[in-house]
């Protein structure tokens, strides 16, 4: 008599076999593409300003790396969320906007288009959290589909030459204040990770060519220690005793999006200076404030530099 457990068992050794079979000839059936691509990688917006800025950082891929198929990725799930649920700023509200992820289009990429070598440009200002996560998504693609090459170029502000170069470009863009003294602010993120320290050493640089130019962050290391705060660039700015009480404000972002549009320039009609922007806390002081309302990106000078990084990795 044959045992109705016995037959259960080599009916479900027999399923797990052609299972195990099922899943080897779906390894099998992906092949490596023989396409090139770029994928330009940035932490996103969900303002409408911005996206006239990612168009022009496209726009200088697309003449830097001509015939290369260009695409992006958008490393932050809450501008993403926003985008795909249309709940964008401005114009943008109601129009639902469904950008990838690096990983969602990495796969894309590779399993649908046939894209073998992928060169990623990042666009983010400074090897921070947000570049160490593009990196282990990058590995873990790379582990994921074995003999595809995936290169990244570096964020701005990565090397000495970098924070030279860079600070050059922003004391050229501003050189109507230099000549008059006149302070820039310029308005970073900030973060709890050791790359902080990037923007105080872009100050250094920035001070050998204006001393009146200053660096401060809505959050990060320096934040923390009150040394990037608006609080402490208040303090250094009134130390100056200036006769003329103007300053300028202006995004150290990729884009002004937006931290620029209320940390740095908004009007909040609050009464507890921590929760004022730059703005009402630089005309409290009695300061006349001229905004500049344009990300990094902006300017054609900085984004040759994030072209420049692209071309160090690009794989032919």
């Amino acid at each position: 008599m044959f045992s109705i457990k016995k037959v259960a068992l080599t009916l479900s050794a027999v399923a797990l076999l052609f299972t195990a079979c099922d899943d080897d000839d779906n390894k099998d059936e992906f092949k490596v593409g023989d396409k090139d691509g770029i994928m330009l990688v940035t932490f996103g917006s969900s303002y409408e300003a911005p996206q006239e800025t990612f168009a022009s950082i496209d726009a200088s891929a697309k003449s830097a790396f001509a015939g290369e198929e260009i695409r992006w990725g958008y490393t932050s799930d809450l501008i993403l969320n926003k985008l795909r649920q249309g709940n964008g700023e401005g114009s943008l509200n109601g129009k639902v906007i469904d950008n990838d992820t690096p990983e969602e289009g990495l796969k894309v990429m590779i399993e649908d288009d046939g894209y073998g070598k992928i060169s990623i440009q990042s666009l983010h200002v400074i090897p921070g959290e947000e570049y160490d996560e593009l990196m282990e998504t990058v590995a873990e693609t790379s582990k994921k589909y074995e003999g595809v090459e995936i290169a990244v170029g570096k964020p701005l502000l990565n090397s000495v030459a970098d924070l030279t170069a860079v600070a050059a470009v922003l004391a050229d863009k501003f050189s109507a204040q230099v000549a008059s003294g006149e302070p820039v602010l310029f308005m970073g993120h900030g973060t709890p990770h050791q790359a902080d320290a990037k923007y105080v050493a872009l100050e250094a640089e920035l001070q050998k060519l204006a001393p009146n130019f200053f660096i401060g962050t809505v959050e990060g290391v320096g934040f923390d220690a009150e040394k990037t705060s608006i609080g402490a660039l208040i303090t250094k700015v009134n130390a100056l005793n200036l006769t003329n009480k103007n300053v300028t404000i202006t995004p150290l972002m990729s884009i002004a999006g937006d931290h620029a549009n209320n940390d740095m320039n908004g009007v909040t009609g609050e009464t507890d200076p921590a929760e004022q922007s730059w703005r009402e806390r630089l005309e409290a002081e009695g300061y006349t404030v001229t905004d500049v309302m344009k990300g990094l990106g902006d300017y054609p000078e900085i984004r040759a530099i994030w072209m420049s990084h692209l071309e160090d990795v690009k794989i032919d």
